[in-house]
């Protein structure tokens, strides 16, 4: 192994974690922390305080699935029909009660497919959800207070304590009944009662997350009888504790010192229930079982934490040269060679960084004889695309102006002769890789011109161009091919015909559209002009296959040409590039 520097990683990562554990150790044996009483208290009793509130909700919930159930009930034609006090034969007893089955399961949903539901007919009649029977005579439950209190008030449910319920799985305990009054809608007539029993253990289920040995909790009557409650030996007793009020705020919360202890006391009234409940908090408890399990917890978190930031800091220091030298490979792959490494650091990194930059310097060398090779390999295949040029459409040009010379035309011999020399002169002598558009038109014309006179003037050729493209940059002798197709292709036998070039520009492309109304190409044509199969040539010898390779060349495999043909509907060429306005930069 090699001699380990001061100056080493290993060596300060492991100088960082001694001190540090060095520092712990001595933080936690010297440092005796005590959390503030009154903080605390502050603190834990807004943790309960929230717990509390989302026991009320959920009590109140309970109260409107209640109502909710009872009015689905008065709601079905089955309850109204089965408590009529019409007499019913057999079959139809039989049909009621089984949709007075499916409506109330209905009703009931999952959330209260347990709840125990009751209802009694003024006429006698009664009916229950489960598989339970009355241990209550039905005359001594209309005639109690409950449901007088719900005949009297048929709007909402009442509830009441019970010391024991009214049906053979609630009679051995104590229980919380609400009843609510079923009336015709069209007289208000009450015609049932509908009861919903709630076992004091089901009520413990909404409140026994908030219990513990910190925190005790009490629902009250009207009367402070204590109708549920996690000290089971209090219910069904007056809860007479000092802090029990008889204050009708909706939310109380106090602190109450009995004998040198402190509780909070958390109060709120259920307006539906008609009940208060309350939630009753231990401090000294509290703050005891804190001080024994949590302090020390969070004083070595907060110490571990110092000592984490401390390790940070340093190991950041320790290794920001990688990520400087990340950042310039990520450099170095968009295309930027330059991004040498400074050599300092540890040990480490400066030999890291020497032989990064040893291989940015080969990496370099040998890009810039790729790209040297790729640039002369490039303009070989241009200026050999260039330069094809088929003799025998010069000797048919020669001896076109031969004949118009022999018959007399001086006019029309010279300016045919004017137009070879101009197109001789652009695709020949100028060695010029890109054109305006302007010149490329020049020099169809010039072709058209030559064509027409060898040809006749059956073809006509048109062209549209917006001012803003005359100036863009494009491959000379790009556009030559497809009209010389059209003429020797479209319009056979001497057909009249038109060709119309169309260059637009759309954001940041140009559009370029060569359109004839031509005899057209099937499917099977137009993939072997574009597969470069077929070998017909003219003037140029260019094939469209060539053009299509030569853009994609220049601009890359997003842009080049698509050909459009349908038999006896003409054909129409699409080119798409790149705007270009600087010839330096093709």
């Amino acid at each position: 192994m090699k001699k380990l520097h001061l100056n080493s990683t290993v060596v300060k990562i492991l100088c960082t974690v001694i001190l540090g554990i060095v520092f712990v150790s001595f933080a936690v044996s010297a440092f005796v922390i005590h959390l503030s009483e009154n903080i605390f208290i502050d603190t834990y009793g807004k943790s309960q305080e929230r717990v509390f509130r989302q026991v009320e909700k959920e009590l109140n919930d309970c109260h409107e699935k209640f109502m909710k159930v009872a009015a689905s009930i008065d709601s079905s034609w089955a309850f109204r029909r089965y408590f009529d006090d019409k007499e019913m034969d057999k079959k139809s007893e039989f049909q009621t009660v089984y949709q007075m089955q499916r409506d109330l399961k209905q009703a009931l949903g999952s959330d209260l497919s347990d709840a125990s539901v009751m209802i009694i007919g003024i006429t006698g009649k009664s009916y229950l959800n489960q598989q339970e029977n009355l241990t209550t005579p039905i005359s001594e439950i209309m005639e109690n207070e409950l449901s007088e209190r719900a005949l009297e008030n048929p709007k909402t449910i009442q509830y009441q304590y019970f010391d024991r319920g009214l049906t053979s799985t609630s009679k051995g305990g104590q229980a919380l009944i609400g009843a609510k009054a079923l009336t015709y809608l069209e007289s208000s007539t009450p015609y049932a009662i509908v009861y919903f029993t709630m076992r004091e253990r089901d009520i413990k289920d909404y409140y026994d997350y908030f219990t513990g040995d910190t925190t005790d909790f009490y629902l009250t009557d009207r009367d402070h009888r204590v109708v549920s409650s996690n000290r089971s030996e209090s219910i069904g007793n007056i809860l007479d504790k000092g802090w029990v009020t008889d204050r009708d705020d909706q939310y109380l919360r106090s602190n109450f010192k009995d004998n040198k202890r402190v509780y909070t006391i958390l109060k709120t009234r259920l307006p539906y229930f008609g009940y208060s409940i309350y939630g009753v908090i231990d401090n000294a408890k509290a703050l005891d079982n804190q001080y024994n399990i949590g302090q020390m917890a969070l004083i070595c978190l907060g110490i571990a934490c110092v000592v984490l930031i401390f390790i940070i800091i340093i190991t950041r220091q320790i290794t920001r040269p990688l990520s400087i030298m990340a950042g310039k490979m990520s450099e170095i792959r968009k295309g930027d060679f330059g991004q040498y490494m400074e050599v300092k650091g540890t040990e480490e990194i400066r030999e890291l960084a020497t032989t990064y930059n040893f291989m940015l310097d080969d990496l370099k060398r040998y890009i810039d004889e790729l790209m040297r090779t790729q640039e002369e390999k490039r303009h070989s295949e241009i200026k050999a695309l260039q330069m094809q040029i088929n003799p025998h459409y010069i000797y048919n040009t020669l001896a076109s102006i031969k004949w118009l010379i022999w018959q007399g035309d001086a006019g029309k011999s010279s300016q045919t002769i004017d137009a070879f020399i101009k197109l001789l002169r652009n695709t020949i002598s100028d060695t010029s890789e890109c054109i305006t558009i302007e010149q490329e038109i020049e020099n169809l014309r010039n072709y058209v011109l030559i064509n027409q006179t060898r040809y006749g003037d059956q073809v006509q050729v048109a062209y549209d161009v917006t001012q803003e493209c005359m100036n863009c940059m494009i491959p000379k002798m790009l556009l030559q091919p497809f009209i010389e197709n059209a003429f020797f292709h479209a319009f056979p036998s001497g057909r009249n015909g038109n060709i119309k070039v169309c260059i637009r520009r759309v954001e940041k492309d140009l559009n370029i559209e060569i359109t004839d109304d031509g005899v057209g190409m099937k499917r099977s044509r137009v993939l072997s002009l574009s597969s470069g199969h077929d070998k017909s040539e003219h003037f140029s010898g260019i094939g469209i296959n060539n053009v299509d390779d030569r853009l994609k060349l220049l601009y890359g495999a997003d842009y080049g040409l698509n050909i459009l043909s349908q038999e006896k509907e003409g054909t129409t060429v699409i080119i798409k590039l790149p705007v270009q306005n600087d010839q330096a930069a093709v």
